[in-house]
Formats: C-alpha cells, sequence, structure tokens
C-alpha cells in the first residue's frame, strides 16, 4: 500500500485543526521554518525520568573521585 498522495484527505485530531490551519496560511518558506524550529526544540527538550531513592542510595559511593571542597576553594581563591 503506498503512501497517501498530497491530495488525499489526512484526518488530524480535533484540538489539531487550528494549527493546521495556522500552517496552512503560511507561505511555503515559512511553514519549512516554523517545522524545523519545532523539530529543533523537540530536540533540545531534556527529558527527566525519576529514579527512585534506593536506586540513588545504592549506586552512591560507586565512583570515588576524591578531592576536598574546601581544599578545592581555598587553593582557587589564594592564588
Amino acid at each position: 500500500m503506498s503512501p497517501p498522495g498530497p491530495t488525499a484527505l489526512v484526518q488530524v485530531p480535533e484540538q489539531l485543526e487550528l494549527l493546521v490551519e495556522k500552517l496552512a496560511d503560511l507561505s511555503q518558506q515559512d511553514r519549512e521554518l516554523v517545522i524545523r524550529a519545532a523539530r529543533r526544540r523537540r530536540r533540545s527538550k531534556v527529558e527527566l525520568n525519576p529514579v527512585p531513592w534506593e536506586v540513588l542510595w545504592r549506586s552512591s559511593g560507586i565512583v570515588s573521585l576524591g578531592g576536598d571542597a574546601v581544599e578545592d576553594t581555598n587553593a582557587i581563591y589564594d592564588v
């Protein structure tokens, strides 16, 4: 089965109808600009997934970077 052609009717959810109308009123160049901006925004969005406290607690101490925050701070400001 081939994808619908450009003249085929595409059904969109009712809440998106206004968006479709606004996009249809734009020039092809502006429409492409909006689509690129939306894709860029979607890629730049950070999605955080909550982690149970038990997992965080078990993972503490796995990596030890060492160092002393007070000593490091003093070294920075006592130049």
